[in-house]
């Protein structure tokens, strides 16, 4: 039945007006969200949605469950959300695994994105359809967890790392690397939390504010819930190839788990990382589009919040199309965020290596033909699309 659902490519950053709709019946609840998914469901050809539309099918089966609205269209729903149970289970299993063999070693896990809201927030393997496992460890222990990961037969995705090692440069300029199982599972390893925020010392308040909690049997830790809001808005503003939409429930189901949430927290922890306008437009669009979870006074404190001119450019940047050049600019913005408290100088004789890192090159003379390869690549790929 899953099969029936034809996946179709979705691209962008603000929600188009159809996955707006789609959003309020999952998110919705009482008369309002039945009046929702019954409109919804007139005029809707589920086979015909978009990839990110259909990540959102497990919660709108489950609010229909809820709402007890009946249509012909629920036995799919509930095979995709049985599908998703199925998948998530491997992957949290073999995620476990790797976790185990970390904490052998003596490091130490934070479990965040999709698996941490799966086990925190939504507390059901079923409601939130996931590529992969995301783990964050400290700076200092990045290279060790990396060698604890290849004796366990992951593989980086990038070959290059399998020959060079990892280096002090990967670790500056890079914040996470991608690991595949010969299962087929995938994994993401942090040494830092977000792309935007590089460096030993970056995430040392995220780790202090953590809290134990377990992952399939093991002890592992995850973020505190103002810093999972903060990491959720910040990694779904940006364009992306299938629209990063589902922020918007991750958002929610942290708010509506966590009644106590700290806000003051969230907002210094913006104003101090220069994330201010990409949190404060998140949360304006929640309650503007969704309702009013937010309090009046944390938005008011955002909107009043002091933005530089490099976050506004930086933040018009990341919701323009990333296509070819676009994505090789997003690199240069986010090296502009790197050396920050740089001289000119010091700035202009790192980007070379910067760009090595990024490009997945060790030779600064190799970078011109990484470059044309990497726009080449991306440009395929659109007119592919």
């Amino acid at each position: 039945m899953v099969n029936e659902i034809e996946y179709r490519d979705d691209a962008g950053s603000i929600p188009s007006e159809e996955q707006r709709r789609i959003l309020r019946v999952a998110l919705l609840q009482g008369p309002e969200a039945r009046e929702a998914g019954i409109a919804w469901l007139a005029k809707t050809n589920i086979a015909r949605l978009g990839r990110a539309s259909v990540r959102l099918l497990p919660l709108i089966y489950e609010r229909f469950r809820l709402e007890g609205i009946q249509h012909p269209v629920l036995p799919v729903l509930r095979g995709l959300k049985k599908h998703t149970w199925s998948c998530n289970r491997l992957l949290f299993h073999r995620a476990g695994e790797a976790i185990r063999a970390l904490r052998a070693e003596g490091i130490e896990v934070i479990v965040i994105k999709g698996a941490a809201l799966t086990i925190e927030y939504y507390q059901d393997y079923s409601l939130r359809p996931m590529d992969d496992v995301d783990l964050l460890v400290r700076y200092p222990e990045a290279r060790a967890a990396i060698e604890v990961l290849c004796r366990q037969g992951w593989k980086a995705l990038e070959q290059w790392n399998e020959q060079k090692g990892f280096s002090e440069q990967t670790r500056q300029y890079d914040h996470a690397m991608h690991f595949v199982h010969p299962s087929g599972q995938d994994l993401d390893l942090h040494w830092n939390l977000t792309p935007f925020c590089l460096g030993p010392d970056a995430d040392r308040d995220f780790w202090d504010a953590s809290k134990e909690t377990t992952f399939d049997g093991q002890v592992v830790r995850v973020l505190d819930p103002a810093d999972q809001l903060l990491h959720i808005c910040v990694h779904g503003v940006a364009w992306e190839r299938v629209a990063p939409i589902r922020w918007i429930p991750d958002a929610l189901a942290v708010v509506r788990k966590a009644p106590q949430l700290d806000w003051e927290r969230l907002l210094l922890q913006a104003r101090n990382r220069k994330l201010t306008l990409m949190i404060s437009s998140a949360l304006d669009y929640i309650d503007r589009n969704i309702g009013d979870f937010v309090p009046a006074h944390v938005l008011s404190e955002f909107k009043g919040s002091h933005v530089t001119v490099f976050e506004r450019l930086e933040y018009g940047q990341l919701l323009k199309r990333a296509w070819a050049l676009g994505h090789v600019r997003r690199k240069v913005w986010t090296f502009l965020r790197v050396c920050q408290g740089k001289t000119l100088r010091d700035a202009a004789l790192s980007f070379p290596y910067y760009l090595c890192t990024r490009l997945r090159v060790d030779r600064k003379r190799q970078v011109p033909a990484a470059f044309c390869r990497e726009v080449w690549r991306r440009f395929g790929d659109r007119i592919r699309r």
